[in-house]
């Protein structure tokens, strides 16, 4: 029986500021999980560094309504190590889609 699990492969928690479509800057915290397939080695091949999904959730410890306020916009997350992508909320507790890695 072949199982197809993603393991989780490197995780990024911060503060970090995320920048509205108007260009407004909201710091932010960040809880995100970059997972790969644990089929074996050919299954790390079929994606950028063997990466298969990333998870995670965007919220605003200063703001309650920050993820109501602005579900289902496009924004873009500047984390602490300098790292961005552009990012939806896909559910009321934070839960993002990554929509582009900016860099």
């Amino acid at each position: 029986m072949t199982t197809n699990k993603l393991r989780p492969v490197e995780r990024l928690n911060g503060t970090g500021t995320v920048i509205t479509k108007s260009g407004k800057e909201i710091s932010v915290q960040y809880h995100l999980c970059f997972s790969a397939d644990s089929e074996g080695p050919e299954a790390e091949d079929s994606s950028p560094a063997g990466l298969k999904e990333l998870s995670g959730q965007v919220w605003c410890p200063h703001d309650g309504s920050f993820v109501c306020v602005h579900s289902g916009q496009t924004m873009t997350l500047c984390m602490e190590d300098g790292r961005r992508l552009r990012f939806a909320h896909r559910n009321r507790d934070g839960g993002i889609s990554v929509i582009k890695w900016i860099g």
